[in-house]
């Protein structure tokens, strides 16, 4: 079940430490027994530029991994119909992360309250449908999860009750319209630990909803060092607790280069 990880970070996303490079990330996971990974550092990371997209992927099949590595990219919506990265780009990549949520970056559209959870529910769910509605989107990550350098409450406690306040609030209607698409277009939703991470346990009611309407889990760490790859662990009892099977995990398409 945790043999594949496709949403990794190296020090190429200056939110990354400095000394995880594709080399040491490619070497821990194999000497784990991960049989597929993939890295996917954020959009800006590469400036934007083809030929530096094409110079990571080249320094990945320099590595000569004993394991298949898909060379991804994390893009994220800006709004309804405008993202980071466009689709010229975005075809260098084996796959497109979408973040509906990065509200921390510039140029995000932002909700008009973060102390507000129904006009956080409104805008978390206006986003997660852009998401689903763009064009490159191959899997929606960390979908509902609110990051604590955000949504600044004092405590973890604190910030737990307002993200189930929220998802109180989301449109079932429109969130599962949502999810029944996602289906369709084969895109995956992302389990990450980080959710437990920021205690938001609440959200397990939303992942069972994925599998009630047939939408794939992406299993990804959202790895940024060398300690966060071993966090995987803790989804263990969660996805035993979901009745996740092989069959119900997102994997990327395999494209010839």
């Amino acid at each position: 079940m945790f043999v594949r990880d496709y949403h990794i970070h190296t020090k190429l996303s200056p939110c990354a430490d400095r000394i995880f490079d594709v080399e040491k990330v490619i070497q821990i996971q194999q000497e784990r027994g991960m049989k597929e990974i993939g890295i996917t550092d954020h959009d800006f990371s590469y400036g934007y530029k083809a030929k530096r997209i094409e110079a990571a992927r080249n320094a990945i099949k320099q590595c000569d991994a004993s394991i298949p590595v898909h060379f991804g990219v994390e893009s994220h919506m800006l709004e309804y119909r405008s993202t980071s990265l466009n689709i010229q780009l975005a075809s260098y990549f084996d796959y497109v992360l979408m973040a509906p949520n990065h509200y921390h970056l510039r140029g995000v559209a932002p909700p008009s309250d973060f102390k507000n959870p129904k006009k956080v529910a409104i805008h978390e769910i206006y986003m997660f449908e852009a998401a689903v509605a763009c064009p490159i989107t191959d899997a929606v990550v960390h979908p509902f999860v609110l990051a604590p350098d955000v949504f600044r409450f004092l405590t973890k406690g604190e910030l737990s009750a307002f993200g189930q306040e929220v998802m109180r609030n989301i449109d079932q209607k429109r969130l599962i319209y949502q999810l029944d698409l996602v289906s369709q277009r084969g895109i995956g939703i992302e389990i990450s630990p980080k959710f437990i991470r920021y205690n938001q346990r609440h959200l397990i009611e939303f992942y069972q909803l994925c599998l009630e309407r047939e939408v794939k889990l992406l299993i990804g760490s959202d790895a940024h060092n060398a300690k966060q790859l071993e966090d995987l662990s803790v989804l263990e009892p969660i996805l035993d607790e979901l009745g996740v099977q092989e069959e119900h995990l997102w994997q990327p398409k395999v494209w010839q280069w």
